[in-house]
């Protein structure tokens, strides 16, 4: 969903069921009466931006060349793949049936049941059954944003695939700029293996092609960031043809009438957000050019030449940014002489409410009361129009929802309702597609691409909705995604045991992944940050900083004191040392310390600037609370020293390392609390940067030379438990590693797209440890990483124990223990003496009846491997007392002279159960056994045995 429909709780139009219940509920007003409030869109609003894909990777101070940035990496990693590899390989795991936003489809012009189709992150993908299920084709291309396909007309093995989301361009009132591409993809065996095309690589002219179109005579044209680009020979050379690099964004469209023979007859429309927006005809070829619609504030401009008759041509025009709604209906124009002369057909004044909204919200939500109503156009975003290839007349567009003419757009209806009906496809609409054999009669399909993958409708005459009707459209939809994995998801997480994934995705809500029951959808909007807090409790987000809290199967919104929201994607975090505990990131930082009857509250200063100062990333120290660091999006880093009674008047500690990088994610480390790291997106910064000293001074970890990071936009890291050098970053291309501590560097791809990687997380599973990737454009992925398995460690052997008869002794044997995998263990003893009890947690009890020298031999393993302990015990009965008992001038219990607990360590009274790695554990003075004060693991074994490797599939 673009960012125009995003309110309310779950976002944009997604009201609840119970907030539409009660607009229509209201009386009724004249529909044709009603003129909503307009939402205009001002420079400093709160808007969400794609996750503000370029203000997390460009500082706009700098002038980089960030293409040849991602050209260094790409060679890189393709080298990388090219070796002979034994190493374990990425899976994905779903989601299945999701999709994700896509902008093209296309039909094999032999075979109508091949299809081509491509995720805007995903790469490329092929179906042979008309769509019936998908699997990828191009998952290594140098960029995997494609935005447009097609089929060579002289051979039908040959594709060609352009790259880069070039609708973004322009957009600065939040910085973002979409995924750039980089030039133009073909395949010369129908879509098996793809290459770039050397013209365009790395060519700024080529940066954003969002749009390829073949002529007559062989002619390719290619819609830029810069123009209209013409090639005579399939792409190996270019030619400019219109130049429209002056205007912002430059060309969007362009379409060919049918009747092109020798010479091409065609439209090509430029601009999306600032001045100069216009469409212009050319009747020789591209040679020469004239503009034929050129409106004050016309924005994003699509066009359609009617099938059945290619002298009628239709353009569908947005304002522009400035227009008097923003990127709603400019006007729907019509010309009968193949687009030398137009008619506006349908205006901003025009007297059907979805005609002069067609390129807004789906008004039918808001018309029944007009003090609630109010307007949003996407038209920069959403601009689909399709003309019927057996009626000049019927008129599709695809925006918010898909809307139908069938009088040439004096009167419309809606076709789809996303929040009302459960088949409907997914809102914002990107294309429509009739079969190639459509004839209305006999082949009645429809595909449709939009922000949640592919649909389909067999009966597209079906009666649609009218304005503030309560009832749906009678149009049958289905998806198409099985198999068309290309959810892109901004974060998300693994419960312990690894049974259960949760994660956040771009306009797919947030989904949770059990055995059981597959992928399930669980909440709606924009899903964002995701937390497992434990078996029954999870938090999942939504866009602008809505934190739910999900129990038993029911949602539930946390509160905010007067919440000002930061980034559309809000960072938070559960508090590692108490779990009730949840921070969040907004233009300041919140707090909530009880989520079952709190809210958040203010926990530092508000920023004083724009909201671009919002918080970008944030992490709790384990063993504190009180300890808050954060990361601001102008290149700050802060830290709060009392963050449990802090408020709005506390001013927290800078400790920044740098005043342009954008911090996208913060951590301490597992091996030692006073070390953290910072990962950096921004070009031209180093990216992986480490303290020793909790932030007071910090060290990049890129490395020098050859086997340097690269410099590539890092969103996410994860340290090794076994090896504190070992850690794995994800990128905008995949995942890279390094073994030394970050000296060197090497990419980690096997099995994995050129994809971001927006998320990792370590998961311990039977002996093994598995990473897991959230990728944005493909789903969820993991990999068993080649770690040994090494049996648990007793810490050393202790020194015999001196008691007397009668003497209670109660000893907590998982304080004598270390396991470096960080599994559950258990322990055993294969003969006690009488009188003694062993838990498989080690909680050994007992007492000797009579002195004596005495040895218990005490076995621990994980399940795999073990080690054995010999305690040793000097039972004696002392000059001054041969009464035996209970003694009270020692502690011979090994930790726990108390005897009252005997749960393993699991009472009231136990200290403090935090330690740096954030794990449970606990401080203990083995008294008697070892000396000091060690932090130790303490995961119950009573878990280990439920602890069972998932299927995912």
């Amino acid at each position: 969903m673009s960012d125009k429909t995003k309110v309310g709780l779950f976002g944009g139009i997604a009201l609840s069921a119970i907030a539409v219940a009660v607009l229509y509920a209201s009386n009724k007003p004249s529909i044709n009466d009603i003129t909503p409030k307009i939402k205009v869109h001002e420079k400093n609003i709160r808007e969400p931006d794609k996750s503000m894909q370029g203000l997390i990777r460009v500082n706009p101070a700098r002038q980089l060349d960030m293409h040849a940035k991602y050209d260094e990496a790409f060679r890189q990693v393709q080298a990388y793949r090219a070796r002979e590899s034994s190493e374990h390989q990425w899976e994905s795991l779903g989601p299945e049936r999701v999709g994700g936003r896509t902008r093209t489809l296309i039909f094999h012009p032999q075979n109508p049941d091949i299809l081509f189709t491509a995720g805007i992150s995903g790469g490329i993908w092929k179906s042979v059954n008309a769509g019936e299920s998908w699997q990828p084709v191009a998952s290594e291309l140098p960029s995997m944003a494609i935005g447009t396909l097609i089929f060579d007309p002289d051979d039908s093995e040959r594709l060609f695939a352009g790259s880069g989301e070039g609708v973004y361009v322009g957009r600065g009132f939040t910085n973002s700029i979409g995924f750039a591409g980089d030039g133009i993809m073909t395949s010369e065996d129908g879509g098996e293996t793809w290459y770039q095309l050397e013209s365009t690589n790395n060519n700024v002219n080529f940066q954003y092609v969002n749009k390829l179109r073949f002529g007559a005579q062989g002619r390719l044209y290619a819609v830029t960031n810069t123009g209209i680009w013409l090639s005579d020979d399939k792409g190996k050379r270019w030619q400019l043809a219109l130049d429209q690099s002056d205007v912002l964004g430059g060309c969007l469209e362009l379409a060919v009438s049918p009747l092109s023979d020798e010479q091409d007859r065609i439209l090509a429309s430029c601009g999306n957000f600032g001045e100069g927006g216009a469409v212009y005809l050319s009747q020789d070829s591209g040679q020469s050019w004239q503009p034929v619609i050129a409106e004050p504030n016309q924005g994003r401009t699509t066009l359609a030449f009617a099938p059945s008759d290619p002298t009628i041509v239709y353009a569908l025009a947005a304002f522009n940014a400035q227009g008097d709604i923003p990127h709603a209906l400019q006007g729907l124009y019509k010309s009968v002489d193949g687009g030398e002369n137009w008619a506006l057909v349908t205006g901003p004044q025009h007297p059907d409410i979805f005609g002069r909204y067609v390129l807004s919200n789906p008004n039918s939500l808001y018309c029944p009361d007009p003090e609630q109503s109010f307007i949003y156009g996407q038209g920069w975003f959403d601009n689909a129009l399709t003309i019927d290839p057996t009626d000049a007349g019927v008129i599709w567009v695809g925006a918010v929802e898909v809307m139908r003419s069938e009088d040439g757009g004096q009167n419309w209806q809606q076709m789809s309702f996303y929040y009302r009906d459960a088949d409907a496809p997914h809102v914002d609409h990107h294309g429509l597609y009739f079969h190639p054999e459509y004839d209305g009669v006999n082949e009645t399909r429809l595909y449709n691409v939009n922000d949640g993958g592919i649909a389909l409708t067999s009966n597209p005459f079906a009666t649609g909705m009218s304005a503030c009707s309560e009832e749906s459209p009678e149009i049958d939809w289905r998806s198409l995604n099985s198999g068309y994995n290309v959810t892109q998801f901004y974060h998300g997480d693994v419960s312990e045991d690894g049974r259960q994934i949760v994660g956040g995705a771009q306009d797919n809500g947030s989904r949770v992944f059990s055995p059981d029951a597959g992928w399930q959808h669980v909440a709606q909007g924009d899903g964002g940050y995701a937390f497992f807090i434990d078996d029954e409790r999870m938090l999942v987000s939504s866009q602008n900083g809505n934190v739910i809290l999900r129990e038993n199967g029911e949602n539930r919104f946390l509160e905010k004191a007067e919440y000002e929201s930061g980034l559309f994607i809000a960072p938070y975090v559960v508090d590692p040392n108490y779990s009730d505990r949840v921070w969040l990131g907004g233009q300041s930082l919140w707090r909530l310390d009880e989520l079952s009857d709190g809210r958040f509250e203010r926990a530092s200063e508000r920023f004083t600037e724009e909201y671009r100062r919002g918080i970008t990333a944030l992490v709790v120290k384990p063993g504190d609370s009180n300890t808050v660091v954060y990361a601001q999006t102008d290149g700050a880093l802060k830290r709060l020293n009392n963050a449990l009674s802090s408020d709005s008047t506390t001013t927290p500690q800078d400790i920044s390392f740098s005043d342009t990088a954008y911090v996208r994610e913060l951590h301490y480390s597992m091996h030692d609390n006073t070390d953290m790291y910072a990962v950096v997106s921004t070009f031209g910064e180093k990216h992986i940067w480490k303290s020793e000293d909790e932030g007071s001074s910090w060290r990049a970890l890129d490395g020098e030379g050859e086997g340097a990071f690269p410099d590539l936009p890092a969103h996410t890291l994860v340290e090794l438990r076994e090896d504190p050098d070992t850690l794995f970053v994800g990128t905008d291309y995949g995942v890279y590693h390094t073994d030394d501590g970050g000296d060197s560097w090497q990419p980690f791809i096997h099995g994995l797209p050129n994809v971001a990687v927006y998320r990792m997380v370590l998961r311990r599973i039977e002996h093994v440890n598995y990473l897991y990737a959230f990728t944005y454009g493909r789903g969820v992925y993991r990999i068993a990483l080649d770690v040994a398995n090494q049996a648990p460690q007793w810490r050393q052997q202790p020194d015999a124990l001196s008691v007397k008869p009668g003497d209670a002794i109660s000893m907590e044997l998982i304080e004598l223990v270390v396991d470096h995998n960080g599994d559950n263990y258990f322990f055993t003893a294969p003969e006690l003496p009488e009188g003694f009890e062993l838990t498989n947690w080690g909680k050994l009890t007992g007492q000797f009846a009579s002195a004596g020298e005495y040895a218990i031999n005490i076995e621990v393993s994980d399940g795999q491997l073990s080690q054995q302990l010999t305690l040793q015990f000097e039972v004696e009965i002392s000059d001054d007392d041969s009464s035996g008992g209970d003694s009270s001038g020692g502690d011979s219990s090994g930790g726990d002279s108390s005897g009252g607990d005997s749960s393993g360590g699991d009472s009231a009274d136990d200290p403090d159960t935090s330690k740096p790695d954030g794990s449970s554990g606990m401080l203990v003075h083995l008294f008697g056994l070892l000396s000091g004060v060690c932090w130790l693991r303490r995961r119950s074994a009573r878990r280990a045995a439920s602890k069972k490797a998932p299927s995912l599939q």
